[in-house]
């Protein structure tokens, strides 16, 4: 358990680990806990779409935030889609090909700006 914000601290879950890394625990803390905000930005566009946002806690937790400041704790990535269902009261699902689309369009405008 961490003694400054009391929550139990936990060993990363394969699921938080980026495509194309080694181990989770054999990676750089630098290079993890950057690959964890390019997780959360991605998560943020999404979940964005249903007035959601996510951020990071102590790099071992996740808050989840809807518009009028209702927060959860959410341990895993995996876990922030059932949680945003629930504090967004949406369907909030990540592969859906029309958000799939959207989302790819947007980053087809960023590309251009550059």
């Amino acid at each position: 358990m961490c003694t400054l914000c009391g929550g139990v601290e936990q060993a990363r879950h394969w699921t938080d680990r980026l495509e194309g890394t080694a181990s989770s625990e054999a990676e750089e803390p630098a290079a993890w806990r950057q690959g964890r905000q390019l997780q959360i930005a991605l998560a943020n566009r999404i979940l964005s779409q249903h007035g959601l946002a996510v951020r990071d806690w102590d790099a071992h937790t996740f808050v989840l935030s809807n518009r009028t400041g209702q927060s959860e704790l959410v341990s895993r990535l995996a876990a922030v889609w059932s949680t945003a269902e629930r504090l967004g009261r949406c369907r909030c699902d990540p592969l859906n090909p029309v958000l799939l689309s959207r989302l790819e369009g947007e980053e087809g405008v960023e590309e251009a700006a550059t």
